[in-house]
């Protein structure tokens, strides 16, 4: 997710930037030694003429914590959901379980000058020996994106990345775009819309749009709603909220 355009304190010092609730990475890294807990709930819901599929993340938690300046290393768990419904029929299944643990990175390799762009680069890894066999993927699933962000004036920002992922389900990676335009409205409240997707070496591409909202309740604890639709011949949608906290205060 990049610049989730957080609302700004009026204090710089209690600036706010956080990888959720948009698709795109922030090119920020977490500050030195600060530990940000980044959390929350996503509902999907896919239709297709024969199928009815529902997943569910009732606990999206991400850790990032600053190892150096400008470094940082992230750790992610989800505790998962899925209900599949087969139409005119009657039959479906349905299971739960904690998914494959994630770890990563994220390093800032360059600030922003003028028309060039603040960049970062992202990296991480999901262990599909961490879960049960229900959410078990049949390889390592893997990315690594750019992260961008250009900022046009005190409440305008533009976040983009471009990456490259393995979902674990094959071993041929899709290619991975977002473009985010954050928004902060007021000092606390915050606004994005996105468009973001994916491009297999082979198969069809995944397009979404979704958009959100962004409110600071305190200098390091931020609220988040959003919400999304895909641009497919099936219904996609989903909706999300959280919660970001970092430590120390």
């Amino acid at each position: 997710m990049v610049i989730s355009v957080a609302a700004k304190a009026q204090d710089e010092s209690y600036e706010l930037i956080t990888d959720r609730p948009d698709q795109t990475e922030s090119s920020v890294s977490v500050p030195h030694k600060s530990l940000q807990i980044e959390t929350g709930f996503v509902m999907e819901s896919t239709e297709t003429d024969l199928v009815d599929h529902r997943a569910f993340a009732y606990n999206t938690t991400l850790l990032r914590y600053g190892l150096f300046e400008n470094f940082e290393l992230r750790l992610g768990l989800e505790y998962l959901g899925e209900t599949v419904e087969f139409k005119n029929t009657g039959s479906g299944n349905t299971k739960s379980g904690l998914s494959p643990l994630f770890t990563g990175f994220k390093v800032k390799i360059s600030e922003e000058d003028r028309w060039k762009p603040e960049v970062a680069i992202l990296g991480g890894l999901v262990l599909p020996f961490t879960t049960n066999e229900d959410f078990k993927p049949e390889y390592t699933a893997a990315d690594i994106r750019l992260a961008f962000s250009n900022t046009f004036s005190e409440r305008l920002s533009l976040g983009y990345n471009l990456g490259i992922v393995w979902d674990g389900e094959t071993a041929i990676p899709s290619y991975f775009y977002s473009v985010s335009l954050g928004a902060g409205i007021t000092d606390r409240l915050g606004m994005f819309i996105e468009s973001y997707g994916l491009i297999p070496d082979k198969g069809e591409a995944e397009h979404l749009l979704d958009a959100g909202l962004t409110f600071l309740l305190l200098p390091n604890l931020q609220f988040d709603v959003s919400g999304g639709i895909g641009i497919q011949n099936s219904i996609d949608r989903f909706i999300s909220s959280g919660l970001t906290y970092r430590l120390p205060y």
